[in-house]
């Protein structure tokens, strides 16, 4: 027979289950611990030892979980590595992520690095890992890139002066055989940075949010509506639907 609580068992509830736990309160009542957390629950009280996720923690998961592994989002949450994946799955994020390479891997990432043909992008493809995950591993291993440290030539600058307008830094990385910064800090070095004009937001674009925002992944929702993931996140704020519905 379920046992009911007692006027002094309720109290013991009130007056310490934010500070003490779940755990103490079934000790000192004898109730199970899912019978006290169903009857805090009820009540409205909540555990002090369950912190809840700000508004900023969940704007930093959206826009590093894709670039940096897990143990480095917990760190800098302080959160553990299974509460920032199951806070990633609950924001449709979540992406499984193998914590070792594979020897297969570390050969085939010897053998591509160095490769003029492949950018990073390219190689991070091809071994199924992220861009910063490719390059510190790299790292890690001694691998270097001879293209990002070589010298400009005349006729790349001025093919990099031809083209900073029309196409972007990838593009033009891609054809010069270096990586996207390495163009992008030539470019701002030569003073050939250019300053685009904000675009604006249009209805359908908020509608858009509106109807898709945390049912599918902010990735999506930027790549779909050609904008930054920062610039999704931003927008949501002033159209009331940056916080999770409870």
């Amino acid at each position: 027979m379920k046992k009911l609580w007692t006027r002094s068992e309720l109290s013991i509830l009130k007056k310490r289950y934010t500070e003490k736990g779940a755990e103490y309160v079934a000790k000192k009542t004898g109730h199970p611990i899912h019978s006290v957390v169903a009857k805090a629950n009820s009540l409205g009280i909540h555990s002090g030892a369950l912190r809840r996720w700000s508004q900023f923690e969940l704007n930093y998961i959206l826009k590093n979980y894709s670039k940096k592994p897990s143990d480095s989002i917990g760190r800098s949450l302080k959160r553990s590595v299974a509460s920032v994946d199951n806070k990633a799955r609950q924001l449709g994020i979540y992406e499984p992520k193998p914590k070792k390479w594979s020897p297969q891997q570390l050969e085939m990432l010897k053998q591509l690095w160095p490769d003029k043909k492949y950018s990073i992008d390219d190689v991070a493809a091809k071994l199924n890992k992220t861009r910063p995950a490719t390059h510190y591993q790299a790292w890690k291993m001694g691998l270097r890139r001879p293209q990002v440290w070589k010298f400009w030539t005349k006729d790349e600058v001025k093919y990099l002066k031809k083209n900073y307008k029309k196409k972007t830094y990838v593009q033009i990385a891609k054809e010069l055989g270096m990586t996207r910064i390495a163009v992008f800090q030539k470019a701002i070095k030569m003073g050939l940075r250019v300053r685009r004009t904000p675009k604006p937001w249009t209805e359908a674009d908020d509608t858009y949010i509106r109807q898709n925002y945390r049912k599918i992944p902010t990735r999506e929702i930027a790549a779909k509506l050609d904008r930054s993931l920062d610039a999704i996140i931003n927008r949501a704020g002033p159209l009331g639907i940056s916080r999770k519905k409870q």
